[in-house]
């Protein structure tokens, strides 16, 4: 007798390597699976920090692809109570003076550009298709509210037809300036519940359609399941966090290994496995750093971080991974 449907990894014809970076942008599940890719010592970074709608996301990534210098205006930042803040972003880079802001997303506008230049891969998460837009007529969305009084915005769920025509568009230009980029989407699986469940559930699978949409329209997009993984697979809040809304580290664990079987060989999957062995040797803790044996530990450590550094040039290092 079974008591649990489980997920079979399908084999995609896109083919990632650890050799490689990927770049991660949108929700924080993006995130869980850059810091996944970083234990095994996999180049993966997420430089904007967390957004959760398509739109915001977009408006980000054509942000940082921008050839002209931007201004405030593109920037779009603002001062409340003494803070400067960005409509643009979360509070990851909130600061006390306008420069201080502007040299943040400057400076993280360039490391995306850089990153995606070298990319296999971006990953690109969606988090809710329920939008916040700022009163006055022109409907500017906002990737975060600040804890802005409710009657700055207007709130409503963007369509499917929104979605798809934003990231059509974002992916010609992507495609056309890295033509070796491929776009991995996925739904995040973290719970809206402050939507409440009937418009949580509405923005997800709003979110569902249009990827869907999008990947049947691009050979270079791709769909992973993380949303159906979580809901469908596990089921069981034992996969959630204390919070009950996002995935536990077993949950995040259990998709990451789906993930890898999905995008990598054999041969890659035993290199994360042994990145992720060396990362872990590098940060054990001795109760008695200078015995002997101790000292041994930590010289065969450094030669072997030196060979995996000589072997696979463009993965990190533990040393490079603590500089993040």
């Amino acid at each position: 007798m079974k008591f649990r449907t489980e997920y079979t990894p399908q084999k995609s014809d896109l083919r990632l390597t650890p050799q490689i970076p990927v770049l991660t942008v949108g929700s924080c599940f993006a995130e869980n699976i850059a810091v996944k890719m970083r234990e095994s010592l996999w180049d993966a970074c997420n430089p904007v920090g967390t957004l959760f709608n398509p739109l915001s996301i977009a408006k980000v990534v054509n942000l940082a692809l921008m050839d002209k210098e931007y201004d405030e205006t593109d920037r779009m930042t603002f001062k409340s109570d003494g803070v400067w803040h960005s409509w643009l972003f979360g509070t990851k880079f909130s600061a006390l003076t306008e420069e201080n802001l502007i040299q943040e997303i400057d400076k993280s506008m360039l490391s995306f550009r850089n990153t995606l230049g070298n990319a296999q891969a971006l990953i690109v998460t969606f988090g809710t298709a329920n939008c916040y837009f700022l009163t006055g007529g022109d409907e500017k969305v906002v990737a975060n509210c600040h804890k802005m009084p409710a009657t700055t915005f207007v709130r409503r769920r963007i369509s499917v037809c929104e979605i798809v025509e934003t990231w059509i568009r974002l992916c010609d230009i992507l495609h056309i300036r890295y033509p070796e980029l491929k776009i991995i989407f996925s739904v995040s699986p973290v719970r809206h519940l402050k939507d409440g469940f009937i418009e949580n559930a509405r923005s997800k699978a709003t979110l569902i359609l249009a990827v869907g949409e999008i990947c049947l329209k691009k050979e270079y997009c791709y769909y992973f399941p993380a949303y159906e993984v979580l809901t469908d697979d596990l089921r069981d809040y034992r996969f959630y966090a204390s919070d009950l809304v996002h995935p536990s580290e077993e949950g995040i664990e259990y998709i990451w290994e789906i993930f890898k079987k999905t995008y990598l060989d054999e041969k890659s999957i035993a290199l994360l496995k042994q990145g992720y062995d060396l990362n872990m040797r590098a940060r054990h803790r001795f109760l008695l750093p200078g015995a002997p044996a101790s000292l041994e530990f930590a010289g065969k450590t450094e030669e072997m971080i030196k060979d995996f550094a000589v072997c696979n040039p463009r993965m990190l290092t533990p040393d490079k991974l603590m500089e993040l």
